[in-house]
């Protein structure tokens, strides 16, 4: 492949240092070493956390196992192409912004596959300005969409939960025959054990403190310290309350959600997190939380949520006395 090698003179565009943020965390995919550790090296010292693979198969492992704010990928390497890479994280709603960075790059192919959805296109060569001001304006136009769709959260979340799924039928002779619902049992630990809540979260110190806050107003309270371990209380236990964070190690919080959903686990969830997955969210209503809280929270905010999702009157709990 084709690499630009620039003299140090050359700098970066100054519109674009002006957003680097250090908190972006970028995944560079590149079969050419030279070309790899180049770009790599651009960014890193522009500010940005990269981690790099050689090809399509390393970064779909890299994506399965981190969490990315944005994937540059060339297309032709062996084994997965830039372009295979695409449609698998696509196929799988991963939802980071993509820039294919490539000699040749499939336009007849990208327009059969609008839903590919490519943010940007470095065609080869390009200069370090250019992959800069190019990440730039993705990450900002990334940050904006976040910054909308967190601002108009609440209402989205509002309008999925007033959707009504219709009442249950049975066919018979060709007719609908509705189901006459039985009457929904009493509320867990209304009248007896305290409710059960599982708090996930790989910082250890918010996960002690909400396990504190929690058993201080009579809850039982176990912890898990990501979504792997989550998953195995929530099979092995029956909880009342899932509190937890997204971005974990192994197993973040939204694909929890996702294998609780698919276990026809009725667990109510509050997630509760610095950033909200809401496009994951609006693409799959059937993964959203009951609640969300955004960090931080205060306790009263963390108590008065618990509250609320449970729907536990003022009666159930008596804080424990110190």
């Amino acid at each position: 492949m084709s690499t630009t090698i620039e003299t140090s003179s050359e700098k970066p565009a100054a519109t674009a240092q002006n957003f680097a943020n250090p908190r972006n965390r970028i995944l560079l995919v590149d079969d050419d070493f030279y070309a790899r550790e180049l770009h790599a090296g651009a960014l890193i010292r522009f500010g940005y956390d990269v981690d790099t693979a050689a090809d399509g198969s390393d970064a779909w492992k890299s994506l399965n196992e981190q969490s990315y704010d944005l994937l540059i990928t060339d297309n032709r390497m062996p084994r997965v192409t830039g372009m295979e890479l695409i449609k698998k994280l696509r196929s799988e709603d991963m939802t980071l912004p993509v820039i294919l960075a490539s000699g040749t790059v499939p336009v007849e192919e990208l327009k059969r596959h609008p839903w590919l959805k490519l943010d940007a296109t470095l065609p080869k060569p390009f200069t370090t300005a250019e992959l800069l001001d190019t990440v730039t304006k993705v990450l900002h136009a990334a940050d904006a969409d976040r910054i909308r769709v967190e601002t108009d959260f609440p209402i989205i979340l509002q309008a999925i939960s007033e959707i009504k799924s219709p009442p249950p039928a049975v066919v018979q002779n060709g007719e609908i025959t509705p189901v006459e619902e039985t009457a929904a049992a009493p509320a867990l630990g209304q009248m007896g054990p305290p409710y059960r809540i599982l708090v996930v979260d790989d910082d250890s110190d918010t996960r002690q403190l909400s396990v504190d806050v929690l058993a201080d107003s009579g809850y039982d309270v176990e912890a898990a310290k990501d979504g792997a371990d989550g998953w195995k209380a929530l099979q092995a236990d029956n909880y009342d309350l899932v509190i937890t964070d997204n971005k974990m190690p192994r197993m973040t919080g939204v694909e929890m959600i996702e294998k609780l959903r698919y276990a026809r686990m009725a667990v109510p969830v509050i997630m509760a997190t610095g950033n909200l997955p809401v496009y994951e969210f609006v693409r799959k209503p059937w993964l959203r939380p009951d609640a969300a809280l955004q960090r931080p929270f205060s306790n009263e905010d963390l108590l008065a949520t618990v509250k609320s999702v449970l729907r536990e009157p003022e009666y159930v709990h008596k804080p424990r006395q110190i």
